[in-house]
């Protein structure tokens, strides 16, 4: 590792000074990313995904603007290029009701070109490494195509996340107690703490108001006074209109009141012409048999899976 915090491999096997992972690819660095790397960051999104490409927007709103502090950006550099990429966006994590700094590792990706040199699995080790040497709590929520990398460098699988959905009937019809907002104020910061979660991201307006600004996405936001809040997008999948919960958080004295607040998304989806309510929620979730009740079933194409790790005390 030379002063810059930068690791060079370059033809032989090689070891991170601090344990953090050995490399066989020759002639290629892992070093933190600059803002001088944002062109170069933006164009290997958009060569590994270009069915979702990245705007200067996507980048600052997710890279700079996140309300926990500017995320922890990793490269690796090889011929001159930048041809992998590991992010550690920050988070206020909800642990046992203390809030502590934690990181959640997502936008992990290689250029097809340079896949199979262990530049990713070099990566992730080297990641995990930094993060317990600042006894920091992280999670992720990979993909099929990078979670097994998580699973070698010995992050701790916690639970699968199925995908659920419900179809929706053209007339669904309910009474909606919500009130539709622009924008989340301070009152929902009393929502959270006192929503019985032992473990999960703060949901703050500062927070919320930032999450679900993302560029290019366009969401809508609810408020049940005195329940609790949820957001709702809707995109198209090939010929399929689709309505997503992006989030749902009530108080606990309120969660019985799940299936009322369900009833009328399913009845905001059938206005707006969706055919198909969906939803992430881990195995546990304290709503999830409450989805079940209301029709929700594993999607079965998609059975992801949360990582996590942290100091032993947690």
């Amino acid at each position: 590792m030379d002063s810059d915090g930068r690791f060079v491999v370059s033809g032989q096997i090689r070891t991170h000074e601090q344990g953090s992972g050995i490399m066989t690819q020759s002639d290629w660095v892992i070093r933190p990313a600059t803002p001088a790397d944002r062109s170069a960051v933006l164009a290997l999104i958009n060569a590994v995904q270009p069915h979702i490409p990245w705007s200067t927007d996507q980048y600052e709103w997710q890279f700079t603007a996140g309300t926990a502090g500017a995320a922890e950006v990793r490269v690796v550099e090889c011929d001159n290029t930048l041809v992998s990429l590991y992010v550690g966006t920050r988070k206020h994590l909800w642990v046992n009701g203390e809030i502590l700094p934690g990181i959640m590792v997502q936008d992990v990706l290689t250029h097809p070109n340079y896949r199979g040199k262990g530049m990713l699995n070099a990566l992730t080790t080297s990641f995990l490494n930094e993060m317990r040497e600042r006894n920091e709590c992280g999670y992720t929520f990979p993909n099929k195509l990078s979670e097994n990398s998580f699973r070698r460098s010995g992050w701790s699988e916690v639970m699968p996340v199925p995908a659920l959905e419900c179809n929706i009937a053209s007339q669904e019809r309910a009474t909606d107690l919500a009130i539709e907002i622009s924008a989340f104020d301070s009152s929902v910061d009393t929502i959270w703490p006192a929503a019985g979660f032992r473990v999960g991201v703060v949901r703050s307006a500062k927070f919320l108001n930032w999450r679900y600004t993302r560029p290019s996405n366009v969401y809508r936001r609810f408020i049940v006074p005195d329940v609790g809040f949820y957001i709702l997008k809707t995109y198209d999948r090939g010929t399929q209109k689709v309505m997503h919960i992006c989030d749902l958080v009530l108080y606990e004295r309120a969660r019985e009141l799940c299936r009322s607040i369900l009833t009328s998304v399913k009845s905001l989806a059938a206005q707006s012409g969706a055919s198909l309510l969906t939803c992430w929620i881990p195995l546990g979730h304290p709503y999830r048999h409450l989805f079940e009740d209301m029709g929700f079933a594993p999607d079965v194409r998609n059975d992801r899976f949360m990582f996590a790790t942290g100091p032993t005390r947690l």
